[in-house]
């Protein structure tokens, strides 16, 4: 639950905290973010169309650990092949995917860890289709166009052992990389017992100015932050009483939590106050 704040920006955690109705796949890519290119180790190539197109390059580079695609007028689009992907940093009008952990060979897989067997376009239509399997499928063997099953695609829940492919050419395996944004690792914690919408007793506020008997004992200025333990799981998507969760003006989610694990989403607060049920709003993520 939130509390009026001094501040216009409050960023919230805003992954899969509700524990409902999240689509259960890996993210693949991420919006707005990037890794630091350096030349003559990175390659950057221009006029590629689309997302899809800078990632099939990445996946057709030697040594490629990661693409960010970003959108260009003059370019068209720029894709750039990074060797090393380390710190994140941001990016406008771009989106990055880190490549699979390459797997030697094919994957031979026990009998209950194959998944699926599926008719694929490319190599990154057999990676998606494990990312939707996510919590499931770890391992994906392609079988590109020259193999001996051309665009069949192999979901596997493990690859402890490989089957030798020398003389099988255009066979492609790994293990896919989840593309978690930071703030789904590095977030703070609300977690105080006087945040739950019953809890009609003190008048706090989530504020940076150490305002002694003001200032909520688990605010920590601003940031990504998750609820949890006594405050709860997530912040509600209905409209709570004035002058509870321990505030005065109390808030709640004017819209519906992300349905895609790793989402970010850009959503509105709502506080009330003894009149109206949405005196007055804050955006936050």
């Amino acid at each position: 639950m939130f509390r009026q704040i001094s501040l216009v920006c409050l960023l919230a955690f805003s992954s899969h905290c509700k524990g409902q109705d999240v689509i259960p796949q890996c993210p693949l890519s991420v919006p707005g973010l990037t890794w630091e290119f350096k030349d003559g180790r990175d390659q950057a190539i221009m006029a590629i169309p689309t997302r899809d197109m800078c990632y099939l390059e990445c996946l057709n580079t030697a040594g490629c650990a990661g693409a960010t695609w970003q959108l260009n007028d003059i370019a068209e689009g720029i894709c750039f092949l990074f060797k090393e992907i380390e710190e994140y940093q941001p990016c406008h009008f771009c989106e990055s995917a880190k490549a699979p952990l390459p797997v030697n060979d094919v994957c031979n897989a026990p009998e209950d860890d194959v998944l699926d067997i599926q008719d694929v376009k490319n190599q990154l239509d057999c990676i998606d289709r494990c990312a939707r399997k996510s919590g499931e499928c770890q391992f994906y063997s392609y079988f590109g166009e020259e193999s001996i099953l051309p665009n069949k695609c192999m979901l596997f829940k493990s690859c402890e052992d490989v089957t030798n492919a020398e003389g099988c050419p255009d066979i492609h395996s790994g293990e896919i990389q989840c593309f978690m944004p930071p703030q789904c690792s590095d977030y703070k914690i609300l977690d105080h017992f006087t945040r739950k919408d019953t809890f009609r007793q003190f008048h706090l506020c989530d504020t940076n100015d150490n305002i002694e008997n003001i200032a909520s004992p688990d605010w920590d200025e601003d940031g990504w932050y998750r609820v949890k333990g006594e405050a709860g799981s997530y912040i509600p998507e209905y409209e709570v009483p004035f002058q509870s969760c321990g505030t005065v003006h109390s808030g709640y989610l004017k819209d519906t939590h992300p349905v895609m694990y790793g989402e970010t989403k850009n959503a509105t607060v709502c506080f009330t106050d003894a009149d109206e049920p949405c005196a007055f709003e804050k955006e936050i993520q």
